[in-house]
């Protein structure tokens, strides 16, 4: 593996969504209902704000995503805003899983956010990615809270997770 991390570009926006949505229907965790990403401007929803959106490359191809920023939505609501910076959009696509890639995302992401001056990360999965659970745990994070959200033909469970950087 030769994966080189770098700031998203907006060329790399259809590569981004594919390898988004392979991993998330691997995952069972794709709903083909659910209005659209928030995140219509990759960069002014993350780097602008204060954050950053990675992809991770192999051979020319986009295999992994990971970005943070200020902190929005759920987790706000079992956690303390102040000082943390949020895990977004941590992806790896499935034929490219158990090669470390998801790790390296990651670590590249925390560096990231200690620089830019964060105390800890937060973030929010659906309870059905039990590997993206054991992941974070492995790397340090606790669960802190849980919710549930409506989506179409479902509701799912929302899990909240947080990791200090001390």
């Amino acid at each position: 593996m030769s994966l080189s991390i770098r700031r998203f570009r907006p060329a790399d926006r259809d590569a981004v969504d594919e390898t988004v949505e392979a991993a998330l229907r691997s995952a069972d965790a794709y709903f083909e209902d659910v209005p659209e990403l928030e995140d219509d401007d990759i960069l002014a929803e993350y780097v602008d704000a204060g954050g950053e959106f990675l992809v991770g490359e192999d051979g020319g191809a986009i295999v992994a995503t990971g970005a943070f920023r200020p902190p929005k939505g759920v987790v706000t609501e079992f956690v303390d805003p102040a000082g943390a910076a949020e895990l977004k959009r941590m992806h790896v696509h499935p034929d490219r899983h158990r090669e470390g890639i998801g790790q390296a995302m990651y670590d590249e992401l925390e560096a990231r956010a200690r620089e830019r001056g964060y105390e800890r990360f937060v973030l929010s999965t659906t309870g059905r990615q039990e590997p993206a659970h054991a992941f974070y745990e492995a790397n340090g994070f606790e669960r802190v809270g849980s919710t549930t959200a409506d989506v179409p033909g479902t509701t799912l469970e929302i899990l909240v997770f947080e990791k200090s950087f001390d």
